[in-house]
């Protein structure tokens, strides 16, 4: 097993015993691996994040949060 990947796991490790020995929460185990992700974005995560701010950086300011829904709702068959 690579080091890396042992770090990792070692450090998931100890994420999840503090998820387990926190009284106060109550978390399925797709909670935690949620969690999980969410404070650890994986390498394909960082890379479209830093696209999209490259494409801000260069002027594209993407579609009006409007047009997304409307064509979202669409594309659901969502009522309005």
């Amino acid at each position: 097993m690579p080091i890396q990947t042992a770090d990792e796991l070692r450090e998931f490790h100890r994420f999840l015993a503090d998820k387990v020995n926190d009284a106060s929460l109550e978390l399925s185990p797709e909670e935690a691996l949620d969690e999980w992700r969410r404070v650890h974005p994986v390498a394909e995560d960082l890379d479209a994040i830093q696209e999209s701010l490259d494409d801000i950086a260069n002027g594209d300011r993407g579609m009006p949060f409007a047009e997304f829904d409307r064509l979202f709702q669409k594309r659901h068959n969502f009522s309005a």
